[in-house]
């Protein structure tokens, strides 16, 4: 009997998914649901697209080599983008793709963007691109996982059609480096970065930057660059100018802090910082698509003076917070559409109006009543005078320069009346404003609402004055006493005195004043 002689050998399964493959076939997938195949060539960049135009932004978490990566798509969304798409046949016979048109493209070269990876746009000058960022910001300095990295990303480019940049974040995160490609229709451009930590002597002007280029060039394919098109442009800082004069008078920072309330503090309210909002300055001279030819920067001698650069621009910073004085006043008067408190709550039960509907059943009774009053009437209407009384955070020292200032008729010797108030403007110029007439009634409401809030109790102040407002309102309704601050003129029917665009409160005040003034001459017509 032959003994066969059974040997165990170990059979490696290349069928088996390696976690590289299952890494580019993700990123496939990724790309195919974010729909990056065969993009279409889109019309021209203009100048300011990128800092006018929204980015639109999309992410999605992947793994790979027990580190979890980020990857991104960054696009600029032109509001003409559907209506300039080229059509099929000229698309088919076009040899280039988006990524080389844009990067030849000047009319964004000199943009500064700097949110999250958007150096990238600004180095290479596209409006598409693919980003992979570790998530913990680590720092990716291993040359080979980088090159697995990169040629991850190219070959499911490839793979998906994409013919998008895409490019992987290497090095430390605050060197903000980038390396990539974007491969399609038979070509590939290489996106290289190198970070020096000093600039060659040789780089610091532009002969010595030209002849860098023409030499790389030269390298790669042979070609002899007889004229190059140069754009250049010198970036200036300044960030402290405290020994500088201020370009507008400071605000009037004893503004609201005296004792004692004047007629000239309610009318305006305030406006300036308290400290220069400015935090950076910036001004750029630049000289855009010259020929090598004309322009000589070196050493010794340089055509580059900035006071002969045909282009100036400036651009400011501001600080992150800046204290302005009359958008604090208006931040705490908008907070207070979220206070769902009450008038009660905010200033007891003698806020509420408890009589309303005695007063409306009794309307008929008002009417037909005999003009000579009873003693329980009288009786009633004072006690009823004496329940409104509210306490508040306003005294009456200054409460009642409020309520002079808004019914200056209520004083014997009145120091701001309301003038001849007219509404000349035009109806397009307010269109979709809700406002009122300057200086009206409720424009000085609202003046001194926003003085109420910010300096003299918040949300219970703004409740005391708008009760004291009530009051005296139902007192002339009652009385027909005219309402002052109306608009006398009403030849021209627009639309800051009756129509929709004009504030509610408005429109509700103009007609109690109708009414007041159909109510008085009813009276004179009785008597007479």
């Amino acid at each position: 009997m032959n003994h066969v002689e059974i040997e165990d050998f170990y059979h490696h399964d290349f069928t088996t998914v390696s976690e590289w493959e299952v890494f580019i076939a993700r990123l496939e997938e990724i790309m195919h649901e974010w729909k990056l195949s065969h993009a279409k060539i889109a019309s021209p960049l203009k100048s300011g697209d990128f800092l006018n135009c929204e980015w639109h932004e999309t992410s999605e978490k992947i793994n790979f080599a027990d580190v979890e990566f980020l990857l991104k798509h960054y696009k600029l969304k032109k509001e003409d983008e559907e209506e300039d798409v080229t059509n099929p046949q000229e698309e088919s016979d076009e040899d280039w793709i988006q990524c080389q048109k844009d990067a030849l493209d000047v009319s964004n070269d000199f943009v500064r963007l700097n949110d999250n990876c958007m150096e990238i746009a600004r180095y290479y000058g596209v409006r598409e691109f693919l980003v992979l960022i570790p998530v913990r910001k680590t720092s990716l300095t291993d040359e080979t996982r980088i090159k697995i990295l990169l040629s991850s990303l190219t070959i499911a480019t490839n793979n998906a059609n994409c013919y998008i940049p895409a490019l992987v974040q290497v090095q430390e995160p605050w060197q903000k480096m980038y390396l990539g490609c974007c491969a399609g229709k038979g070509t590939c451009v290489n996106l290289d970065m190198v970070h020096l930590r000093k600039v060659p002597p040789h780089c610091k002007y532009l002969t010595g930057l030209l002849a860098l280029f023409k030499q790389k060039i030269g390298e790669g394919c042979g070609v002899k660059l007889d004229s190059i098109m140069v754009s250049v442009r010198f970036s200036y800082l300044l960030k402290d100018w405290t020994n500088s004069t201020w370009t507008q008078e400071p605000p009037d920072f004893d503004f609201m802090q005296g004792e004692t309330l004047g007629v000239a503090e309610l009318g305006k309210l305030p406006f300036g910082a308290t400290f220069d909002p400015v935090g950076e300055l910036h001004l750029f001279t630049t000289w855009p698509q010259m020929s090598d030819n004309v322009v000589v920067d070196s050493e010794g001698y340089s055509d580059l003076e900035p006071q002969l650069a045909p282009e100036w621009s400036v651009q400011v910073k501001m600080v992150t917070l800046p204290a302005c004085l009359l958008g604090e006043y208006m931040t705490d008067f908008l907070h207070l559409c979220n206070n769902q408190k009450t008038m009660v709550e905010l200033l007891g039960e003698n806020a509420s109006y408890i009589y309303d509907d005695q007063m409306l059943s009794s309307a008929l009774n008002i009417l037909t009543e005999s003009r000579i009053p009873t003693i329980s009437t009288v009786v009633g209407k004072t006690s009823m005078k004496k329940n409104k009384n509210v306490e508040g955070p306003i005294s009456e020292e200054i409460l009642l320069p409020i309520l002079y200032f808004l019914f200056p008729d209520a004083d014997d010797v009145s120091k701001f009346p309301y003038n001849d108030i007219t509404c000349n403007v035009e109806d397009d110029q307010w269109k979709g404003v809700k406002t009122c007439t300057m200086d009206s009634l409720v424009w000085r409401l609202s003046v001194v609402a926003a003085h109420c809030t910010h300096n003299l109790g918040g949300a219970t102040a703004l409740a005391q004055l708008w009760h004291e407002f009530v009051q005296e309102i139902r007192f002339r309704w009652e009385r027909s006493i005219l309402i002052p601050g109306d608009i006398k003129k009403r030849r021209v029917f627009t639309i800051c005195q009756f129509g929709r665009g004009s504030a509610f409160l408005y429109r509700r005040i103009l007609r109690l004043q109708s009414l007041n003034r159909k109510g008085k001459e009813h009276r004179v017509t009785i008597r007479i």
